[in-house]
Parts: C-alpha cells; structure tokens; sequence
C-alpha cells in the first residue's frame, strides 16, 4: 500500500507555525490592550510559547492568566471604571486581533458579500 504525502509540497510555506501566530496575536493583544509588549512577558521565549500550545492552553487563557498575576488593567477601553469592566480578553478580541494581524481568513468564495 502506497502512503501519500499529507501536504502539497510548498503548501506548509503557506501558513506560519504555531508559535509565529502566537508571537505575532500576543504582540498585537499585549500593546493593544495593555500597553505591553512581548519583552515585558514571560512570553518573549519562545520556549514558553511552545509549551503553552503542547499543554492545550488557548492563548486566551495564557493572557488571562498574565493579568490575574500582574493585575493587568485594560487600556483601550473608553470610560474605563475598574469596578465595572473585566480586565479579561475575550474571544472576540482574539477575533479582531487576527483579523488586524492578517491572520483571519475570509472565504474567498464569499468575497463578493
């Protein structure tokens, strides 16, 4: 029994790996949201990185935990009032964040709507 390769050859070029995504949402996320940068989190290794997506964590979780342990304070937030706003991101910050980086793909059969 023939196995055939389960990419096209060139086709992996095509999409960044794991840790790239994740380097390029958490910069995006970490400046947006609260005025960091990669370097200021344990998240500049890439080490650290990878270890969050082999133990399964979203990287929405590894954010919410970096603000639970700096008392991370949301800044792009209008009106902000701590008492009534969560520090926490959201799914749909993940969404716009891959979106604003490039990431977030339309189907390009849907183009047109």
């Amino acid at each position: 029994m023939q196995t055939l390769p389960s990419l096209r050859p060139g086709a992996a070029s095509s999409h960044p790996p794991p840790v790239a995504i994740w380097q390029t949402l958490l910069s995006h996320l970490l400046n947006q949201h609260y005025g960091l940068t990669l370097n200021d989190t344990p998240f500049s290794d890439e080490t650290v990185i990878k270890e969050h997506i082999d133990a399964g964590i979203t990287l929405a979780d590894a954010v919410n935990f970096l603000v639970d342990k700096y008392e991370l304070v949301r800044i792009d937030r209008r009106g902000f009032n701590c008492q009534e706003q969560s520090p926490y991101l959201r799914t749909v910050d993940i969404l716009r964040a891959r979106q604003a980086t490039g990431l977030l793909r339309r189907n390009r059969n849907n183009s047109a709507l």
